[in-house]
Order: C-alpha cells, then sequence, then structure tokens
C-alpha cells in the first residue's frame, strides 16, 4: 500500500484526503513519499519523479481527482498527467426517491466516488423523502432524510470539494404524498399538485423552505417535469378547461416569486414546456 506525505496547500483538503485513502489504498505518514499540493487557476497536473511528486490544482474537487490518478499511477514513476477541465460546473444526481432512501454511509460513499472523478456538484433528488416541519405526512414512512442528516451530508460533500443541492418537486412526481387522506385537498390528480389554490402555495412555500435550509448552496432544482394531466382533475372541476400551458406557466411565476423570496437559484427541468 502506497504511502504518502502531503505538504504546500493543504488546509482544505487533509480531512477529505483521509476519508478518500482507504478507497485509493493509500496511507498518510510523515516518512511516506512526499506530494507537493499547490492550489492555483490553470490545468490540472499530476507529475512524479522518483523520490517525489507533486500535484497542481484548481479546487478541492480537481486535487480529489488528481490524488485518485496518482494512487492508480503510483508504480508507474516517473510519470506526468494534465487535463483542462471543460466545464465549470459538473455534476450528478443521485436519485433518493425509489424504494429505498440510501443510507447515510451508501450517499457519503456515492460523493467520494463522484470527488475521485472530478465532479464537483451533486443534486440529492428528494421528492418527498426530506422532513418538512408542519407536514407529518410529507414522506410519512418512505425513510426520509432529517434536517441534520441532509446538513450532515452537505458537511460531507463540501469536505470533499462538492456543491450538494436539493432536487425537489414542486408540481408533479407527487404521488407517495398526495395519496394520504389528510394531503388530498392539494390534488389535481394523483400526481399532481392544484396549481392556482393558496394552500398549494403556502405547501410550496414550506416545502422549498425546508429542503434548501440544511444546505449551504443557493442553488435547487424545483422539478416541474412529468406532470401529466395538469389541469385536467380538480381544476377542471374548479375553473374549467384551459390550455395546460397556461396553467403550467402561471404555476411556474410563483413557484419562482417563492424562491426568489428565498434567496435561491433555481433549476429545472424542460420536457413539460
Amino acid at each position: 500500500m502506497p504511502s504518502i506525505r502531503l505538504t504546500g496547500d493543504i488546509a482544505h483538503i487533509m480531512e477529505g484526503t483521509r476519508a478518500q485513502a482507504a478507497d485509493l489504498n493509500l496511507t498518510l505518514a510523515e516518512d511516506g513519499f512526499p506530494v507537493a499540493v499547490t492550489i492555483r487557476k490553470g490545468p490540472l497536473e499530476v507529475l512524479t519523479e522518483a523520490e517525489s511528486g507533486a500535484i497542481f490544482c484548481g479546487s478541492r474537487a480537481e486535487f480529489f481527482r488528481g490524488l485518485t490518478m496518482l494512487a492508480a499511477r503510483f508504480d508507474e514513476r516517473p510519470f506526468r498527467v494534465r487535463e483542462t477541465p471543460s466545464l465549470d460546473l459538473l455534476g450528478a444526481m443521485l436519485d433518493c426517491s425509489r424504494n429505498a432512501v440510501p443510507t447515510m454511509e451508501a450517499a457519503k460513499t456515492f460523493l467520494r466516488r463522484l470527488s475521485r472523478m472530478g465532479y464537483n456538484a451533486v443534486l440529492l433528488y428528494t421528492e418527498d423523502t426530506y422532513e418538512v416541519p408542519g407536514q407529518p405526512y410529507f414522506g410519512y414512512q418512505r425513510g426520509r432524510y432529517t434536517y441534520e442528516e441532509l446538513h450532515a451530508l452537505d458537511d460531507y460533500a463540501d469536505m470533499l470539494g462538492i456543491e450538494l443541492c436539493p432536487c425537489v418537486q414542486t408540481l408533479g412526481h407527487l404521488n407517495r404524498a398526495l395519496h394520504w387522506p389528510a394531503m388530498r385537498r392539494l390534488q389535481d390528480n394523483d400526481e399532481v399538485l392544484l396549481a392556482d389554490s393558496e394552500e398549494t402555495y403556502s405547501f410550496l412555500r414550506q416545502i422549498l423552505t425546508a429542503a434548501s435550509a440544511p444546505y449551504r448552496s443557493k442553488r435547487i432544482h424545483i422539478g416541474m417535469d412529468e406532470a401529466h394531466g395538469v389541469g385536467m382533475g380538480a381544476h377542471l372541476r374548479l375553473h374549467g378547461y384551459e390550455k395546460p400551458y397556461d396553467i403550467l406557466r402561471r404555476h411556474l411565476k410563483r413557484v419562482l416569486d417563492i424562491v426568489n423570496e428565498l434567496g435561491l437559484s433555481p433549476m429545472m427541468w424542460s420536457d413539460m414546456f
């Protein structure tokens, strides 16, 4: 098992390095192979000579990719690798809404793996699998994450150079929440929230506040995809027929009003539009 000693710009990477070491089959020791770390603008560079090495990187996320390359090619010394990232933000989505919710340890393993590949953003997709104060049936018996758990995951991701972002739903994909009798007043149909209802927007303010609270990031994904049948259920009975596009556009504006009030930067899926 290779043993290394990091020097240089290491104050903000050592905790993450210790978390990654076992996965990379590395040990950290004072008498280990010396690797100088320099955080600066420019391409990622990993280079080694017979007796020492260096990693030049622009961020913590780039460092962990560089460390991974160093570990993978440690026995090939000397070598030199140079990469220029094509994207400022490289992200993946972890689906936490299908059957079992990933355990904390599984989510942390996922974050470590993405960090080693150079990812610097992760969307945590939670339809109703997070805790909302005042909404006991939201995520009921679904293994929902608590505020404390999400805050701990956010800390862990930050340690690895990853921006963890909430990814929720603000129109469709809410069958598991809406099927409870206590939530049916918010239904347009079995999957979709009732647009143009003040109760719906009060509920959305609650869930968007709760969804964003545990995270450092000000980005939030508001979903809005696959809202099939919008305007064709309770909305039709209450208001008569309208073009679904008009309802969607009006609903999106109300959701964005809430997002802006909370000081968040939204993303959404595009399929319904």
